[in-house]
């Protein structure tokens, strides 16, 4: 056990940040449809008249829902990319200080306790 190493992916992690990206792109054009899309009041016929009131807030909660969504998705790639960096980071820091200790120029090693 005291052999094995705790490997964090960052290669993979950056991937999937590009795959919610990619995701948020295409919710993007979805947002951007809605729009250029609107269904007339005469789509609905004479009978179906009260179709648009009914159906009006329910258009705008999906809509909003897109927002959202789209919003939710680059933040969810912006927070791993961050996470990668931030990682990697002290992953380096940390190699950098044990390296230190054990070159001889520091008497201890100093860990972020």
């Amino acid at each position: 056990m005291a052999g094995d190493l705790v490997r964090f992916p960052a290669d993979q992690v950056v991937r999937q940040a590009a795959s919610v990206e990619e995701a948020a792109d295409a919710m993007q054009t979805a947002r951007s449809a809605v729009h250029d899309i609107s269904m007339d009041t005469g789509a609905y016929g004479q009978l179906c008249q009260f179709l648009p009131a009914i159906l009006s807030p329910i258009f705008g909660m999906g809509a909003e829902a897109l927002y959202t969504t789209v919003d939710s998705l680059h933040e969810t790639a912006a927070n791993l990319r961050g996470t990668v960096t931030s990682m990697v980071g002290t992953d380096v820091a940390g190699g950098n200080r044990i390296a230190k200790a054990g070159s001889g120029n520091r008497p201890t090693l100093e860990l972020p306790l």
